[in-house]
């Protein structure tokens, strides 16, 4: 399922004492500024002449959040929880290293690789075919005759992208099964 956290209230109460919606989730669209690139050629029905984003998807809910040990200066050493890019980053980066691991030798550019394996339907992508990036939060306007920052609060919602079959601007190719990638990735 796309990451959507906009409505966890368990989380919005978590990281910021409320349970008002809060935009946490997968981002995704079509560049501004950059051209489809060739390896997106496949996709092109999706993201038309434009970069489409994101490439793949990984776990990112903050209903499964992992524990981080940070002891970075300045700031207090502790255990606190991360979702979102936080965590599927280092996640795609593991991966990724293993597969450099397995081929012997560092793969650079793999995304011409993902969607090659996305289009032969290859085990190590997982299509993600449920959820969306819609977000709503609650956006205050103040009272410019008092200053008072709390009246006029208005719900927003930013209507994003559903995930859907195959590629998709909100899941791109899909997430992994990261036992098959590595060695579908070594092996090119």
């Amino acid at each position: 399922m796309a990451w959507n956290d906009t409505y966890n209230r368990a989380w919005t109460r978590y990281a910021g004492g409320s349970t008002d919606p809060v935009p946490v989730a997968s981002g995704g669209g079509t560049s501004e500024f950059f051209a489809r690139p060739a390896y997106q050629d496949a996709v092109k029905a999706v993201t038309g002449a434009r970069r489409g984003v994101p490439d793949i998807s990984m776990s990112a809910s903050c209903d499964g959040s992992v524990d981080v040990y940070s002891s970075y200066q300045p700031g207090q050493a502790g255990w606190s929880l991360t979702c979102g890019t936080s965590e599927a980053t280092p996640e795609f980066a593991a991966i990724v290293a293993l597969a450099d691991q397995v081929a012997g030798h560092p793969l650079g550019l793999i995304n011409p690789a993902l969607y090659r394996l996305e289009a032969e339907h290859a085990p190590g992508i997982v299509d993600v075919t449920s959820g969306n990036n819609t977000v709503s939060f609650s956006q205050g306007t103040a009272n410019q005759s008092t200053g008072d920052q709390s009246t006029g609060k208005k719900q927003v919602t930013v209507h994003g992208y559903a995930a859907g079959p195959g590629y998709d601007l909100v899941t791109g190719v899909g997430t992994v099964n990261a036992q098959q990638l590595v060695y579908e990735l070594a092996n090119g």
